[in-house]
């Protein structure tokens, strides 16, 4: 393996609390590392520090000969410059399928993450790193981050909680779990299967250890009984009194050497008791009330920018339905969601129930008090309000300390869990969904998954983890060729059904990046260092085209 560079006895401090300690970690050149653990554990940090944004408190990262070079995409950047244009980003935008003339501002969740992204990729650093790049994109997107990511000639060095994404691109796992950092060679799949492993292996050892400690304290204490025993018939004996007293000294002499001997091998061999996976526990209640009908809409048209997002569209929305928002970045799935709240003009009919009752988790979390603490925000008007919420906030994984802290001190992670928490206090009895497992760490993916399942009221739900999408949802809103339909299916079924037309937006993508690919080779000349991969690639595209017509 060879090295770019290492952590050396880095530690990372956030206010007043230690979240990295003393860790040492080698990293590889030309490898895609990717980093999981829980939110808060402090991986957006430690990017922050590999960035030369932040200083750890304790030592420092070391470039093996000249530091390279290094772009950073952030999880949020409200501070994004988007007119601003460097290193031909230009010429990216169409591999990502960013539409170029409209403003930044305007742009959906999944279109600003590509335009960052084509930024990103532009600079053609030695070191890429991405801080969930996955968030808010389409299946063809997620495809093209990661054959972008694959063919980088530098490391990648990637937070994600997309395990399935992570199982396609990474050569390592670094896990950051309790101030520590644990490196694990292969994807994720590898990391679990061998994180399993060695706890295993641990709780093993630790029982042996438990064990051993048992037998050595039982013999101890049947030693000193005996002593105890001996010195008490030394004093009852009227002859040899001075043989008791010897007998009972040597058992105290053995117990010494007994504890000496425990000591020194617990010293030794000490086995930690293996740590417990964090476990996070979510309850949504509904409100009761339920009417058939929840949403209605009649001949409904949305424009936006001189463009039409969805037209002609009719259908109804009825109490308890589970319903996934289909459409690729851009079609308007954050926006209908927006035109329910109010937020949005439209053209047609909205019908919504009197009685609705909505709670709407927005894909960036920018829309809670920063200022405040999670005190301040949910304001508890007596010592039961308060002692539900402080609950709640156990359970959610949050530590008495996040009480007091100002929102704007937290991980993105632990924005969607407070927002998760109004829910719950409120009884929200619609939720609109977008991207909800965006940020979230896996087990608050796999609680909420399962909280969801049991919710009584009605979801409509955008999401790109597919996973999510099948479990959770039976119907479907489909946005394409600028209309929206209900269809009586889930996620499954209408991927069977898709199979020609998605047959067809794969060779449309495949042609589309060999025409890039062909366009930058023009420009270039036979003996120049790119034409051959270039060429390479084009002739492996060419091939894939080929064996899809083919079947």
């Amino acid at each position: 393996m060879t090295l770019l560079g290492k952590l050396n006895n880095i530690s990372i401090t956030f206010g007043d609390n230690e979240i990295l300690q003393n860790v040492n970690v080698d990293i590889p050149a030309n490898a895609v590392i990717g980093i999981v653990g829980g939110n808060g554990e402090g991986k957006s940090s430690l990017l922050t520090v590999l960035s030369k944004e932040a200083l750890p408190s304790i030592g420092k990262v070391e470039w093996i000969g000249k530091s390279p070079s290094i772009s950073y995409f952030k999880q949020e950047d409200e501070q994004f410059d988007q007119t601003e244009y460097e290193h031909d980003e230009r010429s990216y935008f169409s591999k990502w399928t960013v539409p170029e003339e409209r403003e930044y501002a305007h742009l959906s969740g999944g279109e600003k993450m590509k335009r960052r992204l084509s930024r990103v990729f532009a600079e053609n650093s030695q070191v890429l790193l991405l801080d969930e790049p996955t968030n808010h994109l389409d299946q063809d997107s997620l495809s093209f981050l990661q054959k972008q990511i694959l063919s980088h000639s530098g490391t990648c060095i990637l937070v994600s909680h997309d395990r399935y994404f992570l199982d396609e691109v990474a050569d390592y796992i670094w896990e950051v779990e309790n101030k520590n950092l644990t490196v694990y060679t292969g994807n994720y799949s590898t990391y679990r299967d061998k994180k399993a492993e060695r706890l295993l292996t641990q709780q093993r050892l630790y029982d042996a250890q438990q064990s051993k400690i048992q037998q050595v304290e039982k013999q101890i204490t049947e030693l000193k009984n005996w002593s105890t025993k001996a010195h008490a018939e030394s004093t009852k004996q009227e002859f040899n009194k001075e043989y008791y007293r010897v007998k009972a000294k040597k058992m105290d002499v053995q117990i010494r050497s007994k504890k000496k001997r425990l000591e020194l091998e617990l010293t030794k061999n000490t086995v930690d008791k293996p740590d417990q996976e964090k476990e996070v526990s979510f309850s949504i209640d509904g409100n009761k009330k339920k009417g058939k009908r929840v949403i209605e809409v009649k001949n409904l048209r949305k424009d936006f920018e001189k463009r039409t997002l969805f037209q002609n569209t009719s259908f109804t929305i009825l109490a308890g339905e589970r319903v996934g928002l289909l459409g690729s970045n851009g079609s308007g799935k954050s926006t209908f969601f927006r035109m329910l709240l109010g937020e949005e003009s439209f053209q047609g009919e909205l019908w919504k129930t009197e009685s609705m009752n909505i709670g709407y988790l927005r894909q960036t979390v920018f829309d809670l008090p920063e200022d405040q603490t999670p005190f301040e925000f949910f304001g508890p008007t007596d010592f039961k309000a308060r002692g539900r919420i402080l609950t709640l906030m156990t359970n959610l994984g949050f530590s008495k300390e996040h009480w007091s802290r100002p929102i704007s001190t937290m991980s993105m992670g632990e924005r969607v869990k407070l927002k998760l928490m109004e829910f719950m206090l409120d009884q929200k009895d619609v939720l609109l969904l977008d991207e909800p497992t965006n940020h979230l760490d896996l087990p608050s993916r796999e609680q909420l998954e399962k909280t969801l399942s049991t919710y009584p009221g009605t979801i409509l739900l955008v999401t790109h983890d597919r996973y999510f999408l099948e479990k959770l949802t039976n119907k479907l809103l489909v946005i394409e060729n600028k209309l929206m339909r209900k269809l009586e299916m889930n996620y499954n079924e209408w991927m069977h059904k898709n199979n020609e037309s998605l047959l067809e937006k794969e060779l449309l993508t495949l042609e589309t990046e060999r025409q890039a690919v062909l366009g930058e080779l023009s420009f270039l000349k036979s003996n120049d260092p790119k034409y051959n991969k270039l060429d390479v690639q084009f002739n492996e595209l060419t091939k894939k085209i080929n064996e899809l017509k083919k079947g």
